[in-house]
């Protein structure tokens, strides 16, 4: 059970209630009581003159990637031959890993996560159990969705045409490490209800539904998921349409259309967020801004993965409530939420001197990646009655060289946004980050620790890198042979 809920009262400089939405307060008092904020009223003084407060930032889709996957060799290629060099990865503990991404994104100005969890070992329930304990030593809230799938792990359909197209020598060793025989959807959605009574005391914890994507999940899974979200009124964390292959896969399996087919089965709700969308249609956006449905943007990711560039700015203008997400994979793996915001911004704007897309629905996709992560409504703006999830910037620093009263202030943060420039974070009310430095743990004992972990690796990271590079060659030729494209009853 966490501690009571802090009361506390402070005053700051600037503050900005509704980023991109509403002009700037200055010289304000902050009263919070019981982690909501109370009363925001003008100030004769100010404690902290120097401080920018502005609703703390949610990152709508992540892995809790403690480490940069290109420092063990899983460097940035397509996401279909990216995938198996994960398991190059030296064994690094689930708390450790997520404790390091959770503080980093917390520095960056981070107070909601939504971890999709990719389980390491065959013990997934205590993986689980230490991403909830690391979320809490940090302080951020925390959206955990379970992994589940039961189809297409070696590829997408035909895993008898992919094995062919390797030496006979690796065959069972690529079953053995990537197919593993899956669990039925009864097992699966009784170990998301057994996590969730795990951490029902915590309502900073939020458990999820996570089917891996359309491609890896049965009718028979996806279906239980949907009937199972409607019954317990729980939300459900999907990847679909991240890459080209999954889209042709898809247009294959589903001829009706995968959105439709998602529809027919109930899934596709205000309860569902889906990640990456990247090659979504102009007639299924309009379906899920119909349904209330969450798209959320993962663009940094994107772009190492070689998936695409998202319609963010389609889904906007169709109506579809959309997120920002890091997915471990930021432009420059330092897990920053200010830069991603800017990148998303440049990015996704139109060419010329149109502007569908501005500053609000940036700063709102950060509102509705708070509901990605906790299913609320009172989490992303700062005004009487919400939760007190506070973002404090060092104005001083992030203004030492503008020209005063002509810069807008929520521009200048999307301008110039950084985890730099952040002072402190408060979630709840409660202090995340001070001066700069997660308060919650020692995260330089903890980065110790892996960097021991990664330059002390087991000699089986050394021998599993040449299968690996194999098996990739294998899927390079049969995504190249189009082998995902030919109907397949078992995919």
């Amino acid at each position: 059970m966490p501690n009571p809920l802090p009361t506390w009262s402070k005053s700051v400089g600037t503050l900005l209630s509704h980023p991109g939405d509403q002009p700037p307060q200055h010289q304000v008092s902050l009263t919070v009581n019981d982690g909501v904020i109370q009363a925001i009223a003008p100030a004769e003084t100010s404690d902290h003159p120097d401080w920018l407060a502005l609703p703390a930032l949610a990152n709508a889709h992540d892995h809790g990637r403690g480490v940069a996957p290109f420092v063990f060799g899983a460097l940035d290629q397509a996401l279909e031959l990216w995938l198996p060099s994960l398991k190059l990865s030296p064994p690094i503990p689930s708390y450790e890993s997520a404790a390091l991404a959770m503080a980093r994104m917390a520095r960056g100005g981070v107070g909601s996560v939504m971890h999709c969890h990719n389980p390491a070992s065959p013990n997934v329930m205590e993986e689980m159990l230490q991403v909830c304990q690391a979320a809490r030593d940090v302080g951020v809230r925390l959206g955990l969705a379970v992994s589940m799938n039961d189809r297409n792990s070696l590829s997408y359909g035909h895993a008898d045409r992919l094995l062919n197209l390797l030496p006979e020598s690796d065959r069972s060793a690529v079953e053995q490490l990537w197919n593993q025989p899956p669990r039925s959807p009864q097992a699966q959605l009784q170990l998301v209800d057994d996590l969730a009574a795990t951490c029902s005391d915590d309502d900073r914890i939020t458990i999820q539904y996570g089917p891996r994507g359309p491609q890896w999940c049965s009718p028979e899974l996806l279906e239980a998921i949907a009937e199972a979200s409607a019954n317990t009124g729980r939300r459900v964390h999907m990847h679909v349409l991240e890459t080209r292959y999954q889209r042709e896969w898809a247009d294959t399996h589903y001829p009706q259309g995968v959105i439709t087919y998602l529809d027919e089965i109930g899934l596709l709700s205000p309860r569902l967020t889906i990640a990456h969308g990247i090659w979504l249609k102009p007639a299924e956006m309009e379906l899920l801004a119909e349904r209330g449905v969450i798209v959320s943007v993962n663009t940094s990711s994107n772009l190492r993965l070689r998936s695409g560039l998202a319609p963010y700015r389609q889904l906007v203008q169709a109506g579809v409530p959309t997120a920002l997400g890091l997915d471990g994979m930021a432009i420059n793996d330092d897990d920053d939420a200010l830069k991603e915001l800017r990148l998303n911004y440049h990015l996704h704007a139109e060419v010329g001197i149109e502007q569908s897309l501005t500053l609000s629905h940036l700063f709102r996709s950060h509102r509705y990646g708070a509901t990605v992560v906790t299913h609320r409504q009172d989490i992303g703006t700062l005004e009487p009655g919400m939760a007190a999830d506070i973002l404090m910037l060092n104005r001083a620093a992030l203004m030492a060289d503008v020209v005063p009263d002509l810069c807008d202030e929520a521009a200048l943060v999307m301008a110039r946004g950084a985890a730099r420039y952040v002072d402190s974070l408060y979630v709840a009310g409660r202090p995340v980050v001070a001066a700069g430095q997660v308060v919650g743990i020692d995260e330089e004992a903890i980065a110790a620790d892996v960097r021991h972990a990664l330059t002390h690796p087991p000699d089986r990271v050394y021998s599993l890198q040449p299968l690996v590079q194999r098996y990739q060659s294998a899927l390079t030729q049969f995504y190249g042979q189009g082998w995902h494209q030919k109907h397949s009853d078992n995919a």
